[in-house]
């Protein structure tokens, strides 16, 4: 049963790590050059990288970007991309 619990989120969180970048988005490729550009004007420091292997999954059918900020500011990051595009951002997970 410890197993279980371990696996399964039963142990405090990881607090807050200001040196961790982290995803805070997967979206299109236009999508991601819009929203980038509306971090930067609301400075928050953020990072575009391109997913190449979008094309081989079934999630995606056009180019997509994964977008990268600084931990401490994935909450604001993610209120301003649901501005932009209108839904929570998706995340592929690392």
């Amino acid at each position: 049963m410890g197993l279980w619990n371990w696996v399964f989120g039963k142990h405090p969180p990881r607090p807050i790590d200001p040196e961790r970048s982290v995803e805070a988005a997967w979206l299109p490729m236009w999508q991601a050059q819009l929203v980038i550009h509306e971090l930067w004007e609301r400075d928050i420091p953020c990072v575009m990288s391109e997913d190449f292997t979008s094309h081989l999954r079934f999630g995606a059918r056009e180019p997509m970007a994964r977008i990268f900020v600084m931990e401490p500011r994935l909450a604001d990051a993610e209120d301003v991309i649901t501005e932009v595009t209108g839904q929570r951002p998706k995340h592929l997970g690392m």
